[in-house]
């Protein structure tokens, strides 16, 4: 795509990276924001419960449409899909030229399922079905987290040529269970002569501030770990991936044989790169995990912090050695990386499921105000 301006969103997409907005609300929609941040290089947009619960939250934009799809006497459940499909696939939209000039493989909008749905393959998977159709864009994502019982769902969609941004992505385990769980999906997609695999997309999302957040409060104060876990963590699903989409050096990869025909790699994705700590710089997560075939998403602010004072640099296949060594000191200084990788996972499911359950109790408050009228 030909950009005329040279900004730190264009020149990480030279890079290899793609820039995504993690946020999305009506306004930005119909304000020119989404098309402004579109024309400045951003590629794609990524939502979910707590996203939407602060986009409904703060304005009263929504307010037409709450009144508008609560008529019939819909459940919470119902208006606030209503509205979130009608968001995601309006932003769909203003990306699809963007998804066309690179060939299917960027100008994604992603939308999440049901978080109380994680633990259940069956639910999560009809849920999936249902928001691909419904929103009926072929540039979306249907995120899905990266639960055991996740991913049969993420094989089971893919081979039915739905899109996945495999979410809550914790620990090396895990994201190479999703890098395994998009092949397997892939090759089912092939053997059932539905045609070549081109246009099948998927982002494996890593997240990455919160690995710090919580390995730094289990750390010991003067530790030279502090605010080096979550990157090392990333470098190394980074190497991972290396390893699996290797297409050209190691024709023995599961991965290039798929390729041959069409199939595409499933991008790492690093998702929590806003920073937490005020300590650390606010492009920090940006200026340390510049990399070929990735995505970072990143909220407004932290958008805002790119343009202006961004980095940019290959780094994510520096010191790889380092990130490794400084997750073998983790253990030496008494911290598990399985019990941390864990826990995030537990408490990132339930984040997104009070989210939700605070965007139900919302709508259904914002309902009856607005049905007393």
């Amino acid at each position: 795509m030909c950009h005329h301006e040279h900004n730190n969103i264009t020149k990480a997409a030279e890079l290899g990276q793609a820039i995504w907005l993690d946020q999305i609300s009506r306004d930005m929609i119909d304000g020119g924001g989404i098309q402004d941040l579109v024309n400045h290089g951003l590629r794609g947009i990524t939502t979910n419960p707590t996203i939407f619960d602060g986009a409904i939250a703060g304005s009263d934009v929504y307010d037409d449409r709450l009144a508008e799809y609560a008529k019939d006497g819909s459940s919470a459940e119902v208006v606030f899909e209503r509205i979130a499909v009608e968001d995601v696939r309006d932003a769909a939209d203003i990306l699809l030229p963007t998804y066309e000039a690179l060939n299917f493989r960027d100008g994604f909008v992603s939308i999440e399922v049901n978080p109380h749905l994680a633990h259940d393959t069956d639910r999560t998977i009809a849920e999936a079905r249902r928001l691909w159709s419904a929103v009926d864009r072929p540039n979306v994502m249907i995120k899905v987290p990266g639960t055991p019982e996740g991913a049969p769902a993420i094989t089971t969609l893919i081979s039915e040529g739905i899109n996945v941004n495999v979410t809550l992505l914790f620990s090396l385990d895990a994201y190479i269970t999703a890098a395994n769980a998009y092949l397997d999906g892939v090759a089912k997609f092939a053997s059932s002569g539905n045609g070549s695999p081109a246009r099948i997309a998927s982002v494996a999302s890593f997240f990455v501030s919160r690995v710090d957040t919580l390995a730094d409060e289990l750390l010991p104060d003067d530790s030279d770990l502090v605010g080096k876990i979550g990157i090392a963590n990333a470098k190394l699903a980074y190497r991972e991936y290396q390893k699996i989409f290797a297409s050209d050096l190691n024709d023995n990869t599961r991965f290039f044989s798929l390729n041959t025909i069409g199939a595409q790699p499933q991008r790492p994705l690093w998702a929590s790169t806003s920073v937490k700590n005020p300590e650390y710089p606010p492009t920090l997560y940006f200026d340390s995990l510049l990399g070929a075939d990735t995505v970072n998403t990143l909220p407004l602010p932290t958008v805002d912090d790119v343009l202006a004072t961004g980095t940019i640099s290959e780094t994510l296949t520096a010191d790889v050695d380092e990130a490794e060594a400084q997750l073998a000191q983790l253990a030496d200084e008494g911290v598990s990386y399985d019990e941390v990788t864990a826990q995030l996972l537990v408490e990132g499911v339930e984040k997104f499921a009070d989210s939700w359950d605070s965007l139900m109790a919302r709508i259904d408050a914002k309902i009856s105000v607005l049905a007393s009228v």
